[in-house]
């Protein structure tokens, strides 16, 4: 029998929970990448490992955060209203985007301590997780 979304999101979400934030292998856009990887079995990220600072992580997103999560994912962003638990987003904190999953009423995050979450109204684009693909 194959395991629905919030199976499988619940599964990801509590393999994270003691992972230490760090440039290049935990940080809020491999978060989504390795959610995407577990749930579609491709990863949008080829560059994990290649980068250990901010300035560096950066640097490979010289496009901003938006143009390349829509590019790397291959799908436009649809109404805030319609996010739905699983899907991926672009959240706003402090003035700066982050990657984020949608959870109910919450969106789930990695900070400096690890997976926290934000309120939904911080929410700024978000992808349907079922339209992504390579």
């Amino acid at each position: 029998m194959s395991k629905t979304k919030a199976t499988k999101l619940n599964e990801y979400l509590e393999s994270c929970w003691h992972k230490p934030f760090k440039f290049g292998e935990f940080d809020c856009c491999l978060f989504v990448a390795d959610w995407i990887r577990a749930y579609h079995g491709f990863d949008p990220a080829p560059e994990r490992g290649a980068y250990t600072t901010f300035k560096q992580g950066l640097n490979i997103i010289k496009s901003g955060f938006k143009h390349t999560f829509e590019t790397r994912l291959n799908v436009a962003p649809i109404a805030i209203d319609y996010a739905a638990r699983g899907d991926v987003a672009l959240c706003e904190y402090d003035g700066e985007l982050v990657g984020g999953i949608v959870g109910l009423g919450c969106v789930y995050c990695v900070s400096d301590e690890g997976v926290t979450t934000l309120p939904l109204d911080a929410l700024r684009y978000v992808y349907p997780l079922e339209l992504i693909h390579e």
